[in-house]
């Protein structure tokens, strides 16, 4: 596979991963951590949204039903999505994270779109790979699946689903603010 001078791409046989495509960060204060990433680092304009029900649907959380809840926000570099997430209600692994570990980056994901794959095959192949699926779940038409892959990884990994053509909602704010 040739190399471009701005891109490195891996052609190993088992590769899933075309892209990383998201970065998250979880935090005990979503406001104090959107406002630095904007004011010290430039990092923005920030989305910032609230993930419950009943639009946070078909919650899954270590082999039942889930009960967590989140509000995050989103910003981009490039093709690099960040996010940060403050858990609301749990259990979830956003508040395990904060329990071992304290506030930091906690996951990077991909786009099941990359993978050329559907869902349930993907989700498959994650667990024939030792990957037990630990949180899951969809909201307004995107579906989220988070796996056990820290011992293995050092970090978890977040399959992501958005449905062609979606259009994100407004957020409840923006930060900084946009006219």
């Amino acid at each position: 596979m040739a190399v471009s001078p701005d891109h490195v791409f891996t052609d190993l046989p088992n590769s899933l991963i075309g892209q990383s495509r998201q970065i998250c960060i979880v935090t005990r204060d979503l406001d104090a951590c959107v406002r630095n990433y904007a004011d010290r680092m430039g990092i923005g304009p920030w989305w910032v949204q609230e993930y419950g029900p009943p639009d946070l649907t078909d919650r899954y959380f270590r082999g039942g039903p889930g009960q967590f809840s989140m509000r995050l926000a989103l910003a981009w570099t490039g093709d690099l999505n960040w996010e940060v997430i403050e858990p609301l209600e749990g259990p979830s692994i956003y508040h395990e994270f904060l329990e071992e570990h304290g506030e930091g980056l906690q996951h990077v994901g991909f786009l099941l779109q990359d993978t050329g794959l559907d869902m349930d095959a993907c989700i498959a192949d994650m667990e024939a790979r030792g990957f037990e699926r630990v949180m899951s779940g969809g909201w307004r038409g995107v579906r989220f699946c988070y796996f056990q892959t820290e011992d293995a990884l050092k970090t978890t990994l977040e399959l992501i689903y958005r449905p062609e053509g979606y259009q994100r909602p407004d957020p409840i704010y923006w930060y900084p603010a946009r006219d």
